[in-house]
């Protein structure tokens, strides 16, 4: 009143403001944060610095149960201050495993103008989409036609991290990976796992071959099948290479009984299968259990389905997987061109040995084209793929150690981590391609 001039505002001056979130609660949250296993994407693109939390963290709300639990006895942030700070200081994500979308589909659904062109190519693939859902049925059938038939669908189960379970014990530390090639009869119901961890081999077309090799071998033993139509997903580095295509093409030519096999790749985005209940069934039999070692895998398939019988198990180490690089080599003619990419079906026939017969398309009256294949001349694939064992990350044997020490994984499982070996050259990421990848 006596200048003509409002009072100084003192409001958030004094001691920082009432509400204000102290400095050491928030050193003590980011230490939290940077303690959790952040690892970056599946493909490590160069353009991009942003690094994931395992899927187990789920969300942000799942995110700030874990840090409270962190500090029971201490002043932590509430979920709306958790929540700004966490996303305004840190180019960190949940991951979220990639499915397969159809960008058509997606496409056709959207209600932007569209060219007679893009109309046209969106009704061929809805034709497409239906008859190859079509032609998949008839298959799984067709046994009861033809008993000297056999259609199976087989696919890589995510990553079965270890130790896996919803204890909030297991939040802060990098899991050790166990992989499980499953192979579904639709005829007969058998189900199959090719099981095997980080440590004995990698999950790459050799690998699958190699899963897909033993299976063909036993069905041959069988002496009344004659035919195998396989379906798989059209996942480019494991099942839609040369190397599968190469490896059916030499399992044919040492199966005493089988005549004919094809393999059909199912349209991204449209890839429901048989075999992906194998993955549901092992899934639910995990619920409220906590699988602490790699070696309690097996028996958790084996016990996981009861009728109308159990899962087979086959239990893989390094020196069980071959090398198809030899047999590639040769299948294929120098400078041959092969758009692996716009392959729908592939089939092998014994009396066209040198031959393979090839459809862009599973529309009826679809005509197949030859591809003219080299000579094998005896050649066989490479023995003993991995002679020891792979090494796993210094950060993640840490981890794992340090669940050792505190003994929150049992005494009786120590050995299995302890013996692993470790190199610093060997880089985390996450163990499936995360939704944001391209």
């Amino acid at each position: 009143m006596t200048d003509g001039f409002a009072k100084e505002d003192c409001r958030g001056k004094i001691g920082g403001g009432r509400n204000k979130t102290s400095e050491v609660i928030i050193e003590e949250a980011k230490d939290f944060i940077l303690s959790l296993p952040l690892l970056p994407s599946h493909y490590c693109r160069r353009d991009s610095t942003k690094l994931y939390l395992p899927g187990e963290f789920k969300n942000i709300t799942n995110l700030h149960r874990v840090y409270q639990a962190h500090f029971p006895n201490k002043k932590t942030m509430s979920f709306k201050v958790f929540s700004a700070w966490f996303h305004k200081y840190f180019n960190i994500g949940f991951h979220i495993p990639k499915k397969d979308k159809c960008v058509l589909c997606i496409s056709a659904k959207s209600y932007d103008c569209k060219t007679e062109e893009e109309m046209n190519i969106i009704m061929k693939h809805q034709e497409e989409k239906e008859e190859s859902y079509k032609r998949f049925v008839f298959h799984q059938k067709l046994n009861k036609i033809d008993n000297g038939t056999v259609c199976a669908s087989f696919d890589l189960q995510k990553v079965l991290n270890t130790p896996h379970g919803e204890s909030m014990l297991l939040y802060y530390t990098r899991k050790f990976s166990v992989y499980n090639l499953t192979i579904y009869e639709s005829n007969t119901q058998l189900g199959i796992c090719n099981t095997w961890t980080e440590a004995d081999a990698k999950r790459g077309a050799n690998e699958i071959a190699t899963c897909l090799l033993a299976y063909l071998k036993d069905v041959d033993k069988r002496g009344y099948v004659k035919q195998v139509i396989l379906y798989c997903d059209s996942c480019f580095g494991q099942n839609k290479n040369k190397s599968i295509l190469a490896m059916l093409r030499y399992a044919l030519t040492i199966c005493e009984n089988i005549n004919n096999i094809q393999i059909n790749y199912l349209i991204p985005g449209h890839t429901y299968m048989p075999v992906d209940s194998m993955h549901a069934t092992i899934e639910n039999s995990l619920k409220k259990t906590i699988v602490w070692a790699p070696s309690q895998w097996p028996t958790i398939m084996e016990l996981a389905r009861k009728n109308p019988e159990p899962y087979v198990v086959n239990v893989m180490t390094g020196k069980d997987f071959l090398g198809f690089e030899n047999i590639v080599e040769r299948t294929y003619k120098k400078n041959q061109t092969i758009n692996i990419s716009k392959i729908c079906t592939v089939t092998f026939h014994k009396k066209h040995a040198n031959k393979m017969f090839v459809k862009t398309s599973m529309l009826p009256g679809t005509e197949a084209t030859e591809i003219q294949l080299g000579p094998l001349n005896n050649v066989i694939p490479k023995q003993n793929l991995y002679t020891s064992k792979l090494p796993i990350s210094q950060k993640k044997y840490t981890d794992l150690k340090k669940m050792i020490d505190k003994n929150l994984i049992p005494e009786r499982f120590a050995k299995e981590y302890l013996s692993l070996k470790t190199s610093t050259k060997v880089i985390d990421c996450l163990p499936d391609t995360d939704e944001e990848d391209d």
